[in-house]
């Protein structure tokens, strides 16, 4: 296993838990990558694929805007303008509902499979409590409950209310007053990220897995084992060109700033929509995280954008304020050019296998993402939900 995010860690572990003899490469700490500093959030009803209809427009009048939350400053050259091409062939509506429908089906049994972790014996912290994404205009509000909608329409079975203003409050207090609707998906849940993948890397190591961390892999070819799954998130593509395989993936930033704050913080994944920002509590601490900066494989921390995030959120907060930063954190997140995951062998490659590319879905995605592809590696299997995300579609 190369990678020892949450992805890689619940590769490692739904293999381990069938008996096979697993070790994980990780080049820095497990699960201290992409995993670390987002909201944990497990979210199958806003799993829709990233390129969608409007979004290419949206993206160049967001570039230009001083403060937007997307970001983006690329090494032009020919990888970035086939990947760019390829994310704009994917916004066709046709194609976005076909993503659609496939996230939607990945992600069906994503809080059955979540639950089949801790039944194993692997311990972390989970809040059952639903998702508001709260809105400061119509627009806004139309925007996320269309999304929502469409993905009842391709099999989330929900159920989604949307909500006015005061409605919204009753259902979360934290919402303020200007706040005019929200949607609510009341069957969401999240996790603390860092606990998830401390509590995997726990429980293969209580089982007799290895987990080597500080042990970056720079050629896959050099690892001795009859099979391979590259876990790497956005160092993937580097991985799979030194082996003539190449794939088109850029790299998105996000940041998160994880505070304690008086007055009142949300109970449910809160999600504001104007402001492209999530925030969830964890105990007596808010982390509120998002931006999307296409600027490469680059991990500087630019304080401005998580100073963005605080000001942009504030108007969607009851009373709550923050007063004491506990950490500021920055990962890279891993998009794929149509925005769908890829999972599964590589041809060629007969023992080579990817989970990768899961861009913002990387919690939600982890355990399915594991039992699917340990019915693939040990039983020859091929699930019917992982033929979308065949690597065969960019070859």
């Amino acid at each position: 296993m190369v990678g020892g995010g949450v992805v890689g860690l619940a590769c490692a572990h739904a293999l381990a838990h069938r008996g096979a003899e697993v070790v994980v490469y990780e080049r820095d700490r497990v699960g201290h990558g992409c995993s670390y500093g987002n909201t944990g959030w497990i979210c199958p009803g806003l799993s829709a694929p990233l390129p969608a209809p409007g979004v290419m427009g949206a993206a160049v009048l967001g570039m230009l805007r001083r403060g937007s939350p997307v970001r983006i400053r690329p090494v032009v050259g020919p990888r970035f303008l086939r990947w760019s091409w390829l994310f704009w062939r994917a916004c066709a509506p046709e194609r976005y509902r076909a993503g659609l429908e496939a996230t939607v089906a990945l992600t069906k049994n994503a809080v059955a499979d979540l639950a089949e972790l801790r039944d194993t014996g692997v311990e972390f912290e989970l809040h059952e409590t639903g998702m508001v994404v709260a809105a400061l205009t119509e627009p806004g509000l139309e925007e996320y409950a269309a999304m929502l909608q469409d993905a009842e329409a391709a099999g989330y079975e929900g159920p989604v209310r949307v909500l006015n203003g005061q409605e919204a409050r009753e259902v979360e207090p934290a919402v303020g007053e200007a706040v005019i609707g929200a949607v609510y998906a009341p069957s969401e849940q999240y996790v603390r990220p860092e606990s998830l993948s401390q509590g995997l890397a726990d429980w293969l190591r209580a089982n007799g897995a290895e987990v080597r961390e500080g042990a970056g892999v720079t050629d896959l070819r050099e690892l001795d084992a009859d099979a391979v799954v590259l876990a790497a998130g956005a160092w993937s593509g580097v991985l799979l060109e030194r082996m003539g395989v190449r794939i088109p993936m850029e790299a998105a930033k996000g940041y998160s700033v994880t505070v304690r704050g008086r007055g009142t913080p949300p109970r449910a994944g809160y999600y504001l929509a104007e402001a492209r920002v999530g925030a969830s509590t964890f105990g007596d601490e808010l982390r509120i995280a998002g931006i999307f900066d296409l600027t490469g494989l680059d991990l500087t921390l630019r304080r401005k954008r998580i100073e963005m995030i605080l000001r942009d959120s504030r108007p969607y907060f009851r009373d709550w304020e923050p007063e004491t930063v506990m950490s500021e954190w920055t990962g890279l997140r891993p998009y794929p050019a149509d925005g769908l995951p890829i999972l599964g062998r590589v041809p060629v490659r007969d023992r080579l296998f990817l989970a990768t590319g899961h861009g913002r879905m990387g919690i939600t995605m982890a355990p399915t993402t594991g039992k699917l592809l340990a019915s693939v590696i040990l039983d020859a299997a091929s699930p019917p939900e992982l033929e979308p995300f065949s690597v065969e579609r960019f070859l």
